[in-house]
């Protein structure tokens, strides 16, 4: 009897602890797409998220003037990432630093 791989690959990624790794790369690889969604074009290549750890995800910034703007919008952004199909799980706060 065959099974297909879409029925099977979701229990052994959770299994294996897998899941929250692949929602992160997720994030990083959309993140400028996000930014550009919710803040405009000019927000793009400005940052890069590092990691999530206990519900905060840190974001490294060009420079300190970008972590502070980006920091005034925190809501819009974390509003725009939990819209996302592949959003990262207990997501709740975001920390932009330079």
């Amino acid at each position: 009897m065959w099974t297909s791989l879409k029925k099977i690959l979701p229990a052994k990624i959770r299994g294996l602890g897998l899941a929250k790794e692949i929602e992160f790369f997720n994030l990083r690889k959309n993140w400028d797409k996000i930014l550009g969604e919710a803040l405009g074009q000019q927000f793009q290549g400005k940052s890069q998220p590092l990691k999530i750890k206990n519900g905060v995800l840190l974001v490294d910034c060009l420079n300190s003037i970008w972590a502070n703007e980006l920091q005034m919008k925190e809501d819009l952004i974390l509003a725009k990432v939990k819209s996302q199909p592949a959003k990262p799980v207990g997501l709740e706060k975001i920390r932009f630093i330079s």
